[in-house]
Parts: structure tokens; C-alpha cells; sequence
């Protein structure tokens, strides 16, 4: 009975210093200042999460930069958080939270099960707390990538819209950092919206804009923008034909959209065949079973 009750003060502490550390705080002066002077998405939840939040996840992320920096599961992972507006310690905090509640949930099932006299096994539950902590953390990553995944390939159709409005601002006489920064500012979407904002940090900063969307590109890890930024290069660098590219590039890319979208459709058809095979199946015997039952019953 004694390490039942000892067993339970350290779930219960372990409970209360999660939420203790994730108890909002007052930010520090220069948190503010550089919240006001980066400019922000609005639909971006994760900018104005409490500084309380992020100091559990900060640890975390400071531990994985040092060790797998440069490894590309890491890259991976930050490139996802890039384009999904997500904050690297906010996911760090979510991740130790969703490892703590799965190493101590069965941990307290367990416990109350003591308490009621069940009389649980300590080795089954240290097995799937084993099972579990990696399990729950490997799903929220698994989550954030399928996320990642859904934008890029959004990012990719505004892309195609966005070089088809450069060609015609060119066509119409404008230049090539005229163009460009009238395409991004045409639609309130997010992914327009992120284009804007790399074009307009690099007007005010002194950079090309090439240089902004390269960087922007390998962020997210969309490499149609780096290709994009590399024809935008040759025209303001070697004066070559622009509109000819990018009409090349937009119609490109709207190919390779439509063979996604036909192999995505291909691939659906193909997992839906299993169960419409199966569902034939159960109305053959639905229907041939009276006829089976009575024939075989007459003999």
C-alpha cells in the first residue's frame, strides 16, 4: 500500500509541474518588441501563444538543434513547422505534454485499478507506457508532416496562379520587381499573403527579390519557388526573355499539378476496389443464401 500511495504523489507531482510550466507569464520587453516589428498572419494561432508555453518547449529545441542540427528528419520537421505557421518550441511543449500523458496515463489506470483490488499487472503497464510515449509523439509528428504536405501542394497551385499574374503585369509594361510584387498582393489567400510578405522584407531590407523567394523556398521546401526565383534571376541578371519562362514555368507546373491530381484520383479508385468487392460479395451471399439453404435442406 505504501508505494501505491508513493506511486500516486509522484503522478500527481509529475501533473502539476506540467501545468506549472505551462502557466502564462509576462513576456520579457524584447519578446514585444520584435512581435511588433515581424509582421504577422493573424490566422497564425501559435505567434501570440503565451511566453508560459514556450519555455517548456525551449530545452527541447535548443537539445535538438545541437544534436540532429543537419540531420534531415530535423529539416524535415522544421521546413513543415515553416509552412504550416507553426512555432518550434510551441511543438516541443505539445510533444513533451503528449509524452508525459502517455507515460502517465497507464501509470494512473494502473494505480486506480490497485486502488479498486483489481489487481492490474505492473509489467503490462510498464509495456505500454513503453509503447505509448513513442507512439503519441511519433503521431503528432506524423500529423504536422501530413499538414505540411496538404500546404505545399496548395502553395504549389497558388504558385502557378502567381506566375500567370507576373506575365501579364510584364506583358502590360511593367518591370520585374513591379510584377512581382503586384502578383502577391492580388489575393488575401495565405500562401499569396506569405509571398507578399518575403517580397516586402525584401524591398525594404535591399535584397532582390529573386533572393527573397529562393529563401522562402527552401523554408518551406518547395523547391517550384526556388526554380521560380532562379528564372526571375536570369531575367534581372542576364536580361533574358522573362515572359517566355514564366509562361513555360506556369504551364509546367500546371501540368504536373494535373498529373498529381490524376494519380491521386487513380490511387483512390484503386483502395476503393477492396471494398466494393467486399460489398458484392456480402449481396451475392445475402441473396444466394435462401436458395443454398433450402437446396441443401431438401436432401
Amino acid at each position: 500500500m505504501t508505494g501505491v500511495v508513493l506511486l500516486a504523489l509522484l503522478a500527481a507531482l509529475g501533473v502539476v509541474g506540467v501545468f506549472a510550466s505551462l502557466r502564462s507569464s509576462t513576456p520579457p520587453l524584447d519578446a514585444v518588441l520584435s512581435s511588433w516589428q515581424r509582421p504577422v498572419d493573424p490566422r497564425d494561432a501559435d505567434a501570440v501563444a503565451p511566453t508560459g508555453r514556450r519555455r517548456l518547449g525551449q530545452p527541447v529545441v535548443r537539445m535538438a538543434a545541437t544534436r540532429w542540427g543537419a540531420h534531415p528528419r530535423m529539416h524535415s520537421v522544421m521546413s513543415a513547422l515553416a509552412i504550416t505557421g507553426g512555432d518550434p518550441t510551441l511543438f516541443a511543449s505539445r510533444l513533451v505534454v503528449t509524452a508525459a500523458a502517455c507515460a502517465l496515463g497507464p501509470g494512473v489506470l494502473w494505480l486506480m485499478a490497485q486502488a479498486a483490488g483489481l489487481g492490474a499487472d505492473l509489467g503490462l503497464t510498464v509495456i505500454v507506457t513503453l509503447i505509448a510515449v513513442p507512439l503519441g509523439v511519433g503521431l503528432s509528428v506524423l500529423s504536422l508532416l501530413r499538414a505540411a504536405s496538404e500546404r505545399r501542394r496548395q502553395f504549389r497551385v497558388v504558385i502557378s496562379s502567381f506566375v500567370d499574374l507576373v506575365v501579364l503585369s510584364l506583358a502590360g509594361g511593367v518591370g520585374v520587381d513591379g510584377a512581382l510584387h503586384a502578383a502577391a498582393q492580388v489575393s488575401d489567400d495565405w500562401a499569396a499573403q506569405r509571398l507578399s510578405r518575403a517580397l516586402e522584407g525584401a524591398r525594404n531590407q535591399g535584397h532582390t527579390p529573386w533572393s527573397a523567394l529562393a529563401s522562402l523556398g527552401e523554408e518551406i521546401a518547395v523547391p517550384e519557388l526556388v526554380e521560380l526565383a532562379a528564372t526571375v534571376q536570369l531575367a534581372g541578371t542576364e536580361g533574358a526573355r522573362i515572359r517566355d519562362s514564366l509562361a513555360a514555368r506556369g504551364e509546367a507546373l500546371r501540368r504536373h499539378e494535373q498529373a498529381d491530381a490524376e494519380s491521386a484520383a487513380n490511387a483512390m479508385t484503386e483502395r476503393l476496389f477492396l471494398p466494393g468487392a467486399l460489398l458484392l460479395l456480402g449481396f451475392l451471399l445475402f441473396i444466394g443464401f435462401p436458395a443454398v439453404h433450402r437446396i441443401l435442406g431438401g436432401f
